[in-house]
């Protein structure tokens, strides 16, 4: 099999050895494009020269012994859509990049790529390495040298206690700093409108900080039964997201019916006092656990895919 890969490979970090382990098990023709000093200006990074480059990767090669092809990349292309290769392999940033290659080599009458998506390889603050990250000296290797920003856009101080339990938990050795950010909302959401909202501010958050944690709760339809649900979104600043869901519970009629007509949850029950309200509908329904609770194990859910890697 003839694969293709590409980058700037400015600093050789574990996310580059990936993607060349993944090719080199996979193919018998390696192909390596390596961005020319042009495109390294034109895509507005900062890298050593193309020259310096190529000796450091050549050296790696022959030290892994691996043998390839490292061909100039003039462009983020190069002969990966006019040539003819079985496969490519990208990280999930690029694999957009690989998609547009496909839908060239299909302009011109070629078979399209197999795109092969290599895994982020994650610091042990479960963001993934970069080499930006490198050089500013946030991370080295894997390990994170500068405090972690934390930002969850709530004004509700239970999530905001909940994110903090568990970050604390997951990064014991790590300084973290938190932030609530105001964002504006719709109100009660319904069915997709939950998750899209938790993406939405976990999005935002992200771009304040180091990790961008969005919570949302709503009703969500499934047969003819209404759940209560919430939903958990973790975004980290170099565009990684994952998911979480805290257990859901059937809600019941009498509440739907107020709803029903415009009402909101938090207007519906009636909460003895204020400690109550914070413990949430879950509390007041069942005695036993609180909001609070099903929200950590939601977010513990959410960073479920980035646990294993961060402790590697």
């Amino acid at each position: 099999m003839k694969i293709c890969l590409g980058g700037t490979f400015d600093i050789l970090h574990d996310g580059h050895i990936a993607l060349l382990k993944k090719a080199f098990d996979t193919g018998k023709e390696i192909v390596i494009g390596l961005s020319s000093d042009q495109l390294v200006k034109k895509m507005g990074k900062k890298a050593e020269s193309y020259e310096k480059r190529k000796r450091n990767l050549e050296k790696f090669l022959k030290k892994m012994g691996w043998d390839a092809r490292i061909e100039m990349l003039e462009d983020e292309y190069g002969t990966a859509a006019i040539e003819n290769f079985d496969a490519i392999v990208v990280s999930p940033e690029t694999r957009k990049t690989a998609e547009k290659i496909n839908s060239i080599r299909k302009e011109r009458g070629l078979q399209p790529l197999h795109i092969i998506i290599v895994p982020y390889v994650l610091a042990n603050d479960g963001i993934p390495i970069a080499t930006r990250r490198i050089k500013s000296g946030e991370i080295d290797g894997r390990a994170r040298k500068k405090p972690l920003k934390v930002c969850v856009p709530t004004e509700n101080m239970v999530k905001m206690e909940a994110v903090k339990e568990v970050f604390n938990s997951l990064l014991k050795n790590m300084r973290i700093d938190y932030e609530m950010l105001n964002i504006k909302m719709e109100k009660q959401p319904f069915n997709e409108e939950i998750i899209e909202g938790a993406k939405k501010r976990a999005i935002y958050g992200a771009s304040r900080g180091d990790y961008g944690i969005g919570i949302e709760a709503g009703i969500k339809k499934e047969g003819n039964i209404f759940f209560v649900e919430q939903y958990i979104v973790v975004a980290d600043k170099m565009g990684y997201i994952t998911h979480g869901k805290s257990p859901a519970f059937e809600c019941p009629s009498w509440i739907m019916e107020k709803m029903e007509k415009g009402k909101e949850m938090k207007e519906i029950i009636p909460f003895k006092d204020e400690e109550e309200r914070r413990k949430g509908a879950i509390w007041y329904l069942s005695g036993i656990i609180d909001r609070k609770e099903i929200t950590k194990q939601g977010i513990f859910m959410a960073m479920l895919p980035r646990i294993k890697a961060m402790r590697q």
